[in-house]
């Protein structure tokens, strides 16, 4: 099959500042091009390094530092008139039209994430491809057009069956479009230290995210805090920053601030923002990972990766949380913060508690690969191609 990648606006196909889109896209990519189908991947770029997986197309950028004070004048016109949701959409529309009719021959299926505007445009270039509109996220539009939209999507692939239910009730989309399928581990670079099996006097916690409430790293220090005072000796590590294109200024943010005083304290080690190449090894040094999301999160990365890596995971019982992490995972209620210590202290205070549930965490990990992820997805673009006929072409979208 030949298959497009569409990555949204904001985001760069690249291990140094991309965030989870990106790394799903890489994924599945390079696991679709070792099962021979050609893959090619649209993105916006400003010079970055970007992932090899794929035949890779550069999209020309779309932002404030590189268009005139004309231009971005009537892109603003644009996006307010259509009520696109991000500014300098008619660019990247201009950019990834002008790529994709460049294609020696039409793709089989177009993938667009976290885009719910996009579909009706290809639709008019492409009438016979198959569309999918993969929803990393609760995604929220103001656009005009949108039930021409959503109608032009064959389907909607959702990260978890709580984007699931929160896409179909906000939009109505009949259920036969719609599709869960949770986020892969990747065990090539997310693999269990050596010595695994040997104890640590002092287990290490790991929190690895966006420094941000909604993600919970205070609650992190808090239980680690909350367990020295009981006794029981653990080290933290903190790695994140505000936001993966804006680093360098933590310190003007309060949250960061009062969290930073809170990590001196405790002597945690904060490594700040860490390059995705190097996430690998610094994940397998440790024993425990946090990841205790006040929001609904959808479905990280992060405890699939922890669990790859042989660490046991301590999650929110919130959003697409329960669903990735199944029974291996010790699943806590984040506004009951003794149930937090609690968790930490069983994993903390007893070394074959805590082997157990590393162990627990290698098998499930083992069993949610993203070469699974990718068998579901080749599967989910062949019933696609069987079961619905090509759409006819409709009339020209000039808005």
């Amino acid at each position: 099959m030949r298959i497009v990648q569409l990555n949204p606006l904001g985001e760069v196909y690249s291990s140094t500042c991309g965030g989870a889109i990106s790394t799903v896209i890489m994924q599945q990519t390079r696991h679709l091009a070792r099962r021979g189908h050609d893959v090619t991947v649209l993105t916006v770029t400003d010079g970055e390094e970007l992932y090899s997986e794929g035949r890779v197309v550069r999209l020309p950028p779309a932002d404030r530092h590189n268009l005139s004070f004309l231009r971005r004048r009537l892109s603003d016109l644009n996006r307010r008139l259509h009520r696109w949701d991000v500014h300098f959409y008619d660019v990247y529309r201009s950019g990834y039209t002008e790529a994709l009719r460049t294609l020696d021959n039409s793709p089989t299926a177009i993938i667009v994430h976290n885009d719910l505007i996009t579909p009706r445009y290809l639709r008019n270039i492409f009438p016979a491809s198959k569309i999918i509109c993969w929803l990393h996220n609760e995604q929220r539009t103001n656009h005009r057009h949108l039930a021409e939209s959503l109608e032009a999507a064959d389907a909607f692939m959702c990260v978890s069956d709580h984007i699931r239910r929160w896409t179909a009730s906000r939009y109505s989309i009949p259920d036969h479009k719609l599709r869960t399928m949770v986020n892969g581990a990747d065990v090539e670079a997310f693999t269990p230290r050596a010595d695994l099996n040997q104890a640590n006097c002092s287990p290490k916690v790991l929190f690895l995210g966006r420094i941000d409430p909604n993600k919970g790293p205070d609650l992190v220090v808090d239980a680690v805090a909350e367990l020295r005072r009981r006794g029981t000796p653990a080290h933290l590590t903190v790695a994140g920053s505000l936001w993966f294109q804006n680093r360098g200024n933590e310190m003007s943010d309060p949250f960061f601030r009062a969290l930073r005083e809170k990590m001196t304290a405790l002597g945690a080690d904060y490594r700040g923002h860490v390059p995705r190449r190097d996430v690998p090894e610094l994940v397998r040094q440790h024993d425990i990972v946090c990841v205790l999301s006040r929001s609904e999160d959808p479905c990280p990365l992060v405890p699939l990766e922890a669990m790859a890596s042989g660490c046991a995971v301590i999650a929110s019982r919130r959003g697409g949380l329960p669903q990735a992490c199944g029974s291996a995972a010790l699943l806590v209620d984040p506004d009951e913060f003794s149930s937090i210590v609690d968790a930490m202290q069983t994993l903390a205070g007893d070394p074959a508690t805590l082997m157990a549930r590393k162990l627990l965490s290698l098998d499930h990990a083992r069993q949610n690969t993203w070469a699974h992820r990718a068998n579901e997805l080749e599967q989910m673009l062949r019933d696609l191609v069987a079961a619905q006929p090509a759409q006819k072409k409709p009339a020209v979208v000039l808005a």
